[in-house]
């Protein structure tokens, strides 16, 4: 799907979407990337995955068809980086699977596309902190940090404070920031004014 979503030439079935992976493929192969390795190759790989999807393409849809683009992007990106062992990366699937599963059966349905990718989200986190050997309770930390981020309110106190929440979500920020960022420099578009 990631081979696939690179091609010049990928267009949705609507034409809505497409072409936004070729262009961060090539902001990478041109050096024009804000942060190297991991970041951009994460970026063209989620890019690949979702436009191949759009494009009607086969692909895997962990946990949705609307996320499919987040948990392959995290693993193979990783694995690509670090050279690791395909067998890790499978492993780390099963991990991000049973994160899925919790939030399957403790969720409602009602959530859509932030949901969705919230849920994969914290799935890739999982996955990411397995692969870098770290511990149960960092999964753990990973998993709910990432569901903060993605699934929060406009403001959700904790212990009627907004420390905590805030103070991650600040971080996610300035992620997201670098991503708008990089998209943008790569010459791809925002079809939303």
């Amino acid at each position: 799907s990631v081979e696939e979503g690179k091609a010049p030439g990928v267009r949705s079935a609507s034409g809505l979407s497409g072409g936004d992976a070729y262009r961060m493929a090539r902001a990478e192969r041109e050096g024009n990337v804000l942060c190297e390795g991991v970041f951009s190759g994460a970026l063209t790989r989620a890019l690949a995955v979702s436009e191949w999807n759009a494009a009607m393409g086969r692909i895997v849809a962990a946990p949705t068809a609307g996320s499919c683009g987040i948990l392959p992007a995290a693993v193979l990106t990783l694995q690509a980086e670090r050279k690791l062992p395909e067998r890790a990366c499978v492993m780390s699937l099963f991990t991000a699977s049973a994160v899925g599963m919790v939030i399957a059966n403790n969720a409602v349905a009602q959530g859509g596309c932030q949901a969705e990718c919230g849920s994969a989200a914290a799935m890739a986190a999982a996955a990411l902190v397995e692969l870098c050997g770290g511990a149960p309770d960092m999964l753990g930390d990973a998993v709910s940090i990432s569901l903060g981020n993605v699934l929060g309110l406009v403001c959700d106190p904790v212990a009627g404070l907004v420390e905590i929440p805030c103070i991650h979500r600040n971080a996610a920020g300035v992620a997201g920031a670098l991503v708008a960022a990089q998209l943008a420099l790569a010459g791809i578009r925002s079809p939303i004014p």
